[in-house]
């Protein structure tokens, strides 16, 4: 859904955007966050289609990968732990800086340490 919408707005003004943000997040949006507002939306027309891919493909390989280790299989959490790093860092790659989440970026090492925890019931 993620990469149809990213095309969709491809084609729609930034003013059309900005402004149907305001009317659906208004309420949540702080005085002074309207350039950051503009620049996210600028990254995604820019980007946008190619983020959501990878989070699309990062979410179904993590689903292999979580699928393989609930089977009792090793290579399910090597699976896993690829595709959840490689999923923080080519969106960094993508789009630069900006894509990076800090918090993301914790819960996904943290995910991993558990797993890597209890590999020892793994075949």
């Amino acid at each position: 859904m993620g990469i149809i919408v990213t095309v969709a707005i491809r084609g729609i003004p930034d003013e059309e955007i900005l402004k149907l943000v305001h009317t659906t997040y208004g309420a949540f949006i702080q005085p002074g966050q309207e350039d950051d507002i503009a620049a996210y939306v600028a990254m995604l027309k820019a980007h946008g289609t190619a983020l959501m891919a990878v989070f699309a493909l990062r979410t179904l390989v993590r689903f292999i990968g979580t699928l393989r280790m609930w089977q009792g299989f090793k290579d399910g959490f090597h699976i896993y732990t690829t595709a959840q790093l490689l999923g923080m860092l080519v969106p960094m790659l993508i789009a630069g800086p900006k894509a990076i989440n800090f918090l993301g970026f914790i819960l996904a090492l943290n995910w991993c340490y558990l797993y890597f925890t209890h590999r020892k019931a793994l075949r």
